[in-house]
């Protein structure tokens, strides 16, 4: 087998294709939320909006090198979400 050498081709990121999230947290204030609409009676999607916002936390953590809270809770229309701190 050969290999054939090219050049001028730019290197693809290191990252696995992520895209950046969706939800505003960067963008929140203490006391800011906003509502997830979805079906709050079908147990499993509630708790994969959760688990994609602490995803989304962790990473907002890292970027800026600091810790974020945020609290969420089941309401009519959805699943909402605080900034703490």
């Amino acid at each position: 087998m050969t290999f054939a050498i090219e050049s001028g081709i730019a290197p693809v990121s290191g990252k696995r294709g992520r895209k950046a999230t969706e939800f505003p947290l960067a963008d929140m204030a203490v006391g800011d939320s906003f509502l997830i609409s979805c079906d709050t009676q079908e147990k499993k999607q509630v708790e994969s909006w959760r688990r994609k916002l602490m995803v989304a936390k962790k990473r907002l953590a890292q970027a800026y090198n600091s810790e974020f809270k945020f609290t969420t809770a089941v309401v009519a229309g959805g699943l909402r979400v605080w900034r703490s701190a």
